[in-house]
């Protein structure tokens, strides 16, 4: 199966570069034999005689020549995976049709005829759908759609708030828990603090609708099984990007073109069926739910509105039912017509009055590319929740580069000390209240519950006391010490809590209780405490290999939380169920963790490592390491000596220097908020002597400072359009930001915007702290286990594979930063590093391999002198190019 012949041609709406070629070729072949690949592709956008237009929802280059070219690495997967896609289809309706017409006993013409008029039979209702879709296509061309709301729903007019505030107390009574096998099947088995607050009370209702929500059920069943490509990536925004590319693109049909009487062969037309997910958030068409803002608050809401003691007037009026199935027929006709993104589909569904969210769920069968967040994809609840079987189906995730940080991210979870008392203090009021109701199995469990969360607040409180660090590692014996609280069985206790809807009775109880007494609703714009408690004590499940437990000490609270460290097993189920699993990234290097820790159980003959070239010439990037500045100090910039006065001066001097000889606007990468603020504060004072003006001053001379804020949430933002304003006025820029920072990933410095950047020093994590004491403890005894050999043998390998894992930690992020400047084939700049360190080997074959090729490593080139001329002797290449 490795011997796939090349594909050639990928319907690239543009002239595709050698390099993309390769890509598509490389990807195509690799999800045709069912491989992980991880792919790394600096391509970027081409530009030539081009003009800006914005409209309300986008910005786009449009070219007065028609000679633009769009040149991306979503282009590049698009176009490989979707032609793949359209092959793999046509080769199965062909096999379906050579093994229904074959007959040994019948003459060739019968079978001929039976082949024929299987495949008329099966053509019949795609090109009834295709026709359908055709003609939305075609109204919404001619005008804007109109829809009768009264035909969509009367209910629409009825009050969408919150349940009654005059329910009876009984409301909030449990229901008789008898389920206590540990081998339960739950289908609801899930944390309920995950983002899309996947209760049981989600999973049943979408079992509900699934099946009949949509009408043409057998057109449904055949299209069940097809292979799908999910593709997701970090943000809505680059989902929104993706699927403005995947309108250029026009592949051809997946069925083969039938012949007419007159026996030639009509052309088929097969639109593109795509399909974007996404959180309540993003989708809920509720006036009064969506106001809440809070994700997790608009989910809890939205399920009280479901609830089976919720008055009928007062649930939500959008919720898809029996009696709407012909306007989710509607919505998913709509839906597949065209390419949408997410804000196109809640459009959508304000116009039919129907609930988008819900509504998309039965589209996802029809579909053939799928986008979604990764949170919708990476956490097995959500995708059990939103019915999303991966079986056998591709998965692309973009954007890959923080793939494993995400993944123990999402399944992370803190609480802290003041929750665990609140949810204390509400739950016994709950337990007092209704004792005489507590029968069996509830009130053990209620009793259990707490036991454990008042044991969890005392042992934190006693333990932050005791420690004077800020921060440690905490083991569960020590949460569970004392009153028999680790005789508890706690893994049933983590299904009941899942399963008896304890969390929400107890919160709508105190909502209760709290509009008795002040007569007012409390607003919810925050996860309820117990909710929290809850999430937390479900990660407690989680093996204890995976992960540790921390407390922490800031601002007067005490957290404690979980963090996962090995997401190998969550992901592994991912990898385990796909046909193929594509990992890319403009920047992935290294890519030996990925390797290591994320796919170390998947055999080295399934997995596939790339790395592409940039579609830039050699001459148009220029790498140097300055390892000295102007006085001729040493740049070193570790922990314990990037505060000293001097080095933090020099380096003023030296960005004032290179500011002086780089055109335009350079960016300058930090290793942190705090080494950023205390720079800024050595800068702008005034020398001793009071004759020289400070370093602030001096750079400004040359360029005007913009610097990032941690403090300001849309400082980023701002910052950036006023950094771009003063690119564009003429007067250059230098933009002071943060490895890791807002404005080191997504945000794109190409041309003018980034012509210089700066990488100072190495922003290696503080491998004092606890959790990074606690990474690479792990990565070092997992090592040892692997390793084999003598014991000091074995030693040695744990140490060199924990110092590995964390300089690749660093050099990703500084790789992100890198790769900000290099944007399109025309673009050109020049990257200079300033510490001695990244002149070592190790450090060098981090970077990646467009990079380390246009690093230049003579002796003579790291000190600043030499760096200038040689940068203005480039610059002054370009400026020449370009005014011819």
């Amino acid at each position: 199966m490795d011997n796939v012949e090349p594909r050639q041609k990928f319907y690239h709406p543009y002239s595709p570069y050698d390099i993309q070629l390769e890509f598509m070729r490389a990807l195509y072949e690799c999800i045709e034999t069912g491989k992980v690949g991880i792919f790394e592709s600096p391509t970027g956008t081409v530009r030539a005689i081009y003009f800006l237009v914005q409209t309300p929802k986008s910005v786009k280059w449009h070219n007065a020549s028609c000679f633009t070219r769009l040149r991306g690495k979503s282009l590049s997967l698009i176009c490989g995976s979707l032609t793949w896609l359209r092959d793999h289809k046509r080769k199965a309706f062909d096999s379906t049709i050579a093994q229904s017409s074959a007959d040994d006993d019948e003459p060739d013409w019968m079978l001929e005829y039976s082949k024929q008029e299987k495949t008329q039979a099966v053509t019949k209702k795609w090109r009834e759908l295709e026709e359908r879709l055709a003609k939305i296509r075609k109204e919404k061309e001619r005008a804007e759609i109109s829809y009768d709301h009264r035909r969509a729903r009367k209910k629409q007019k009825t009050d969408s708030s919150a349940p009654s505030t005059s329910l009876d107390e009984s409301f909030f009574e449990l229901d008789e828990y008898e389920s206590d096998a540990e081998t339960s099947k739950n289908p609801s088995g899930h944390k309920f603090g995950d983002v899309e607050g996947l209760s049981a009370s989600t999973v049943a209702l979408l079992e509900r609708f699934k099946g009949h929500a949509l009408g043409r059920k057998g057109e449904e069943d055949e299209t069940d099984n097809q292979t799908k490509i999910f593709y997701c990536s970090r943000t809505h925004s680059q989902l929104s990007q993706f699927a403005q590319e995947l309108r250029r693109v026009n592949i051809p049909s997946s069925l083969p073109a039938p012949k007419g009487e007159t026996g030639e062969c009509t052309e088929l037309e097969e639109t593109v069926k795509h399909l974007s997910l996404g959180s309540r958030k993003q989708l809920c068409i509720n006036p009064k739910v969506a106001a809440l803002g809070d994700s997790i608050a608009i989910n809890e809401r939205c399920m009280e509105l479901q609830q089976p003691g919720t008055a009928p007037e007062k649930k939500c009026a959008y919720l898809p039912s029996k009696e709407t199935e012909d306007v989710a027929s509607d919505f998913r006709d709509r839906a597949l017509a065209t390419v949408q993104d997410i804000e196109d589909i809640g459009q959508l569904g304000k116009q039919l009055s129907i609930c988008p969210y819900y509504a998309t769920r039965p589209v996802v069968k029809q579909s053939e590319i799928i986008t979604l967040p990764y949170q919708l994809l990476l956490q097995r609840s959500a995708r059990e929740a939103l019915d999303l079987s991966l079986k056998d189906h591709v998965v692309i995730i973009d954007e890959a580069h923080n793939l494993m940080d995400t993944i123990s991210g999402i399944h992370s979870v803190s609480v802290t000390l003041q929750q665990l008392q609140t949810a204390l203090m509400q739950l016994t009021t709950y337990a007092r209240k209704f004792q005489t109701r507590l029968k069996g199995k509830n009130r053990v469990y209620v009793t259990q519950l707490i036991r454990l969360i008042n044991s969890l607040a005392e042992n934190l409180k006693s333990l932050s006391q005791k420690h004077s660090t800020s921060e440690a590692i905490v083991q569960y014996s020590e949460l569970v010490a004392g009153k028999g609280v680790d005789q508890i069985n706690t893994y049933k206790l983590s299904r009941y809590l899942q399963e008896s809807k304890l969390a929400r009775k107890v919160d709508g109880y105190v909502e209760h209780t709290s509009q008795q007494k002040g007569g007012q609703q409390r607003e919810k714009t925050a996860m309820p405490v117990l909710f929290q408690v809850q999430s937390f004590i479900l990660s407690l499940m989680n093996p204890s290999s995976e992960g540790r437990l921390f407390f922490s000490k800031a601002d007067d609270e005490v957290h404690l939380k979980y963090l996962l460290l090995d997401p190998t097993n969550h992901f592994r189920e991912i990898v385990d169920e796909a046909r193929a699993v594509i990992l890319a990234g403009g920047t992935m290097s290294p890519m030996s963790d990925y390797a290591d820790y994320l796919f170390s159980y998947v055999q080295p003959e399934r997995l596939d490592t790339f790395s592409f070239g940039h579609v830039i010439p050699s001459s148009n990037l220029t790498a140097r390491v300055l390892s000295t500045g102007s006085p001729g100090s040493d740049f070193n910039f570790t922990f314990d000596r990037r505060n000293s006065e001097t080095m933090v001066t020099d380096l003023g001097r030296t960005i004032a220097s290179l500011c002086g000889v780089i055109p335009d606007g350079v960016v300058a990468f930090f290793p942190s908020y705090d080494y950023l603020n205390h720079v800024l504060d050595s800068w702008r004072k005034t020398p001793k002597n009071g004759r020289e003006p400070s370093i602030f001053s001096l750079i400004e001379k040359n360029k005007p400072i913009f610097y990032e804020s941690q403090r300001k949430e849309n400082a980023a933002s701002d910052i950036f359009q006023q950094y771009s304003a003063k690119i564009e006025s003429g007067s250059g820029g230098l933009l002071l930001s943060v490895v890791g920072g807002r404005l080191s990933e997504g945000i794109n410095f190409s041309d003018k915007l980034g012509r210089g950047v700066i990488i100072v020093g190495l922003p290696f994590p503080n491998i004092h702290s606890a959790v990074w004491k606690a990474k690479i403890s792990h990565i070092e005894n997992r090592a040892y286990e692997k390793s084999q050999g003598t014991d000091s043998a074995r030693q040695i390998a744990s140490k060199a594979a924990g110092r590995d894992f964390y300089e690749n930690s660093c050099m990703r992020a500084v790789n992100q930063c890198i790769g900000r400047a290099i944007r399109h084939r025309n673009d050109y700049a020049a990257i200079v590093m300033i510490d001695r360190r990244y002149e070592g080997d190790r450090i060098q074959r981090k970077l990646p391999t467009w990079i380390r090729q246009s690093l230049v490593t003579r002796a003579n080139a790291k000190t600043l002198r030499n760096t200038q001329d040689d940068l203005a002797v480039f610059f002054r290449g370009h400026s020449s190019r370009k005014a011819l």
